[in-house]
């Protein structure tokens, strides 16, 4: 019998086309594995707070835009508090949201933050007050860390697609919240799809109580520290990979012409190199315990939502419970919601005695005290990057393998929608080049979107559907 000849395929259709395991096909990139690229796996963080940079009304909004040049520059006075982490961060300046639909500003900036896309108006029982009476509904969109949670590949969080039985994480995203408030269309912005909120949970004892509950943390009885988790369920999942990929391959050299067995056995090789190194113990020569449970929050916390003096408490256990759930790969794509647009929380702490949201617009000059809140929140930010960058992961920290993006629903407290202080963080260890500070006058934030989307591995030229075909950010 004539053995039959393929030339000019690629491996994935030269596979396919001799009817090879279906289960390969979406396997293919191992083969260009050289078994030492970091296998700790990509994750996103989004973490959100209330309104925008302080303005004293709408034609004198602060300059918080850093001095100096990309590289070599110096943080507002509001972002001070993180600039211990400053070589971890990119502050991309001059971003104008992409949002627009029903309601006021705070409404279809709730909407568009995360999604990109249009506030729906009322229908049926989404009929909320988006603003002194305008009637919204939903949003019309999935937020970006839902279109992260649902996707597979090889260079995204999750190597295989949410309805996989045999899935690495306890959960493929998690939601979290301090004083969210009642749901709303002011009072969310994580969408699984259109009309489809995510209500995220709001009390730090019932979070711990749920994501903790079957988590071993790193080391044995005595505290003696074991390899990460992690690590062994990617390399466990990569001989096992291997193994079929080499039945395959060695069946498939039997039923190919002589001109394709330079480049099979060139495979056959490069897989056996890589099951050695397996064998050999994975690509991290220190074991980790980056895994440790935090302590339980009280009972009692969390549910409000008109800040009061648990506000700065509950925000510490859900930074703490993120992080840890993060840590110990519960999830790889979470979010944290610290209240809403049209915040209520007064911050008696810092000696204010109107709420957020009505120092915005009493007609009078409250920059400086807004400006106090926002250095405020740039403190916990602080604290979340602290407990990030602390967890060793070999070579490399959580903060490294996490991108991190703050954002807020308004670019200022006088309702206007340019220079939206976003901020972003880590992702240094799969490719975001940190340290450096975007002039980015007038860019659309939809491309902001695209550009998570991509930094995780997502092949997507647009998010949302107000500016849908965006592309990314090319200094991102």
């Amino acid at each position: 019998m004539k053995r039959r000849r393929i030339t000019g395929l690629s491996r994935r259709q030269l596979l396919k086309s001799l009817g090879l395991s279906a289960a390969v096909s979406p396997l293919i990139p191992l083969l260009n594995a050289t078994g030492q690229e970091n296998v700790r796996p990509k994750r996103l963080l989004l973490v959100f707070t209330p309104d925008g940079a302080a303005a004293r009304d709408w034609n004198t909004p602060i300059d918080w835009s850093p001095q100096g040049t990309e590289t070599d520059f110096t943080l507002h006075p509001m972002h001070q508090p993180f600039a211990a982490h400053q070589s971890k961060v990119i502050i991309p300046h001059g971003l104008t949201m992409s949002a627009q639909g029903a309601g006021e500003a705070h409404a279809h900036g709730m909407a568009g933050l995360w999604t990109g896309s249009i506030l729906n108006g009322p229908s049926g029982d989404a009929n909320f007050d988006g603003g002194n009476g305008a009637r919204t509904g939903w949003g019309s969109g999935a937020s970006v860390d839902q279109i992260v949670a649902r996707a597979a590949g090889t260079t995204t969080p999750y190597a295989v697609g949410p309805d996989d039985p045999q899935q690495p994480t306890a959960y493929r995203s998690v939601q979290l919240g301090v004083q969210t408030g009642n749901p709303t269309s002011l009072n969310r912005n994580i969408y699984a799809g259109e009309n489809s909120p995510i209500h995220p949970e709001t009390n730090p004892r019932a979070a711990f109580d749920r994501l903790f509950a079957n988590v071993v943390p790193a080391g044995d009885q005595t505290g003696t520290p074991t390899e990460d988790p992690s690590v062994v369920a990617a390399r466990a999942e990569q001989q096992a990979i291997v193994d079929l990929l080499q039945d395959d391959l060695q069946r498939l050299r039997q039923r190919v012409g002589s001109q394709e067995y330079q480049k099979l056995d060139a495979h056959l090789e490069g897989l056996l190199a890589l099951e050695q190194r397996l064998n050999a113990g994975g690509t991290t020569d220190t074991p980790t315990a980056g895994c440790a449970i935090p302590e339980a929050p009280p009972e009692a916390s969390g549910g409000g939502f008109g800040g009061g003096s648990s506000f700065p408490d509950e925000i510490a256990q859900m930074i703490d419970v993120v992080s840890h759930a993060l840590a110990c790969d519960v999830t790889r794509v979470a979010s944290l919601q610290i209240s809403y647009g049209f915040s209520n929380v007064t911050h008696t702490w810092l000696g204010h005695t109107s709420a957020h949201h009505t120092m915005s617009h009493d007609l009078t000059d409250r920059r400086a005290e807004l400006e106090a809140i926002d250095t405020w929140y740039a403190t916990q930010f602080n604290t979340l990057l602290d407990k990030l960058d602390s967890v060793d992961e070999g070579g490399s920290t959580l903060l490294d393998n996490t991108l991190v993006v703050w954002g807020r629903e308004l670019g200022t407290t006088a309702h206007r929608f340019e220079n939206v202080p976003f901020v972003v963080a880590g992702g240094g260890g799969f490719g975001v080049n940190t340290g450096r500070y975007l002039s980015l006058a007038g860019e659309k934030h939809a491309k902001l979107l695209v550009s998570i989307a991509q930094h995780l591995g997502l092949d997507v030229n647009g998010v949302g559907n107000i500016d849908p075909d965006s592309g990314p950010l090319s200094g991102l």
